[in-house]
């Protein structure tokens, strides 16, 4: 890895991000090539950003503060493990979708779009991310880094303006944007002595000098501001569906893939970081307690209005709310669990590890999905589940890939989702008699589960194995190319690794917790919770001195026990010696296939959605 200074690194790779957004629109007349600029931006930025968080999290360089002086503004920056995991994960899931989006714009679709504004809009957007995860305040730098974030990002999500729906779900976008931004930034500005670049420490002891009211006011607005860029119930479904669904697929990647952490970043600084020591522990509770039950809701609700799509963005977009309720859920649960109760503080960790590992594993499964569903959409021209189907043998490549997706976001033993999903759900159904409400959570979110599991099964079918009627007709519709095809297959081979080897992040999120500040570190980081926890999950065991974790062996040999067990399907099947036949599909007396005759996607699971009409994300016709 190279070896850069943390500030010097920081600043060069934001610098970098920024002269491509000068440099690539310069180039937009020749498509493929600003394309191929801005992922070498992204590319070369990425390493240098991975490079810092190496040096920080192999404890090479200590974390650290710095100021930076824009003219007469000064900016606090700290760079810890927490921060250089989340500046990463970024770097990476940019650096993929921008060679992505080489072969995904000249879709016919974007043909007689310039490019101008999408190469401008897409660094500053990764640029912002970047410095917003770096920032040390709530004022100024957050300011900067919100704003770079959210207007490249609306004009990203804007980039078909010649849709007025378009133009109106961006709008709408910007306007809830910027009031998350307000609140954030009004309640660091009504902490009594706390002014325009004062750093989160000092915020956290000013807040314990309150009163609870006051407290509870500012905290409330906080987590109002960065609930909404999460996209936490009822505030996500204000905007994320309308975005996700009319950006580029590319840039939906993005938003639900790593934008939406930027939220869930917040929320974790705000509970751990600027929660006061002399605030009461009983307050702590409640506000643990407050943020499970959004998580919950959230998690449950977001997955029930996916269940009714028919869209397949939209349907992913409504998804990606749930499974951010996952993530709630945990921190919630983390939050309440370090109170006065010293038996709850291994559950604690088990809650925040989940809550860690669904942070990185819905980044790559969920971009993946967008990706994927972005080729079907560039290919076949449509993202509607009910005009799509069969296309399994003409895009063999991306269907194997989206399974895999698929199966890793409903939680399936032995992919990524199950190793976060069940730590979530296992600290909340773990916790017993001390704190009962969260075995309902527990069970909620168990179920949820399943929820999600239908959700994939239909939105898989309809696309890739159900009998299609237009593609029989179209020979046009084939395979995407191998531009396309490759970033797919780079984050298909990363999620395939965090569900074998979850060990690994297992032990970077030991890493997180020795190099970062803050009441998980001072209560968590702790060899005797980390022994506790290696007798009570899994078998994971932590070595204090390193951080080294060994077991999540599950994963392989529950692989393995597939393969023996289709080996026997396989052999089974042969053994008696019985004949394959084929033959047309019975259309009941019909004798063409078409939409009116054929089972359609608003058709599936049509009992429950109307069981769970309540649940609002309701589709007409569906």
């Amino acid at each position: 890895m190279m070896d850069f200074n943390i500030y010097q690194g920081l600043m060069t790779g934001i610098q970098l991000l920024l002269a491509s957004a000068i440099v690539t629109p310069l180039l937009a007349g020749q498509r493929k090539l600003a394309g191929g600029i801005n992922f070498l931006a992204c590319l070369i930025s990425g390493l240098i950003f991975a490079s810092l968080a190496y040096q920080v999290l192999a404890g090479h360089a200590a974390p650290a503060t710095f100021d930076l002086q824009i003219a007469n503004l000064t900016i606090p920056l700290m760079i810890d493990g927490f921060s250089a995991v989340f500046m990463t994960l970024i770097s990476f899931v940019a650096a993929v979708t921008a060679f992505y989006c080489i072969g995904y714009m000249e879709m016919d679709h974007y043909r007689h779009y310039s490019l101008r504004g999408f190469y401008f809009c897409y660094p500053i957007f990764i640029a912002g991310m970047i410095a917003l995860v770096s920032v040390d305040d709530l004022t100024t730098g957050f300011t900067i880094a919100w704003q770079m974030m959210t207007i490249a990002s609306f004009g990203l999500i804007r980039f078909d303006d010649k849709d007025a729906v378009i133009v109106r779900s961006a709008n709408k976008y910007l306007i809830l944007m910027q009031l998350a931004w307000l609140a954030v930034l009004a309640a660091a500005l009504m902490v009594p002595g706390c002014t325009w670049g004062t750093p989160l420490h000092q915020i956290a002891e000013q807040l314990g000098l309150l009163d609870t009211g006051l407290r509870t006011l500012l905290l409330a607005l906080v987590l109002l501001g960065f609930g909404m860029k999460a996209g936490m119930f009822p505030l996500g479904q204000l905007w994320l569906p309308d975005a996700h669904s009319v950006a580029p697929s590319p840039i939906s990647a993005l938003l639900s893939g790593v934008m939406l952490k930027t939220g869930i970043y917040g929320m974790i600084r705000t509970l751990f970081w600027m929660t006061p020591d002399t605030m009461p522990a009983q307050e702590v509770q409640y506000w643990g307690l407050a943020v499970a039950l959004i998580g919950v809701v959230t998690l449950f609700i977001g997955t029930s209005q996916s269940l009714k799509q028919v869209d397949a963005k939209r349907l992913n977009a409504y998804s990606s709310i749930g499974q951010i309720g996952y993530i709630i859920l945990a921190i919630g649960c983390a939050r309440y669990y370090l109170g006065p109760n010293a038996a709850l503080h291994t559950l604690a960790l088990l809650a925040i590890l989940g809550a860690f590992l669904h942070v990185l594993n819905h980044a790559i499964f969920k971009s993946l999905l967008f990706l994927c569903v972005g080729s079907v959409q560039y290919t076949t021209g449509t993202k509607d589940l009910d005009k799509l189907g069969g296309l399994f043998a003409l895009m063999p490549i991306t269907a194997v890939i989206a399974g895999i997706a698929a199966i890793a976001v409903s939680g399936v033993p032995a992919f990524s989702g199950f190793t976060s999903k069940w730590a979530i759900v296992g600290s909340a159904l773990l916790s017993g008699k001390a704190a009962g409400i969260f075995v309902i959570f527990g069970v909620i979110a168990l179920v949820t589960s399943a929820m999600t599991l239908a959700t994939y099964v239909k939105l898989y079918g309809m696309t890739f194995t159900s009998v299609g009627v237009e593609w029989n007709e179209n020979s046009n519709v084939h395979e995407v190319s191998k531009v396309m095809l490759a970033p797919k297959l780079v984050l298909a081979a990363v999620c395939l690794i965090q569900g074998f080897c979850p060990w690994l992040f297992v032990q970077l999120f030991g890493r997180v917790l020795a190099t970062s500040e803050g009441v998980l570190s001072h209560t968590l980081g702790t060899p005797k919770v980390f022994a506790s926890l290696s007798h009570s999950y899994a078998g994971v065991s932590f070595a204090a001195s390193n951080g080294s974790a060994i077991a999540f062996s599950f994963p392989l040999v529950m692989i393995a026990m597939l393969t023996v067990a289709l080996v026997f399907a396989q052999w089974l099947r042969k053994a008696g010696g019985a004949e394959e036949r084929t033959a047309p599909v019975w259309l009941c007396g019909y004798q063409t296939l078409n939409n009116a005759n054929r089972y359609l996607s608003s058709h599936i699971f049509d009992a429950f959605k109307k069981f769970m009409k309540w649940t609002g994300g309701n589709v007409r016709g569906a």
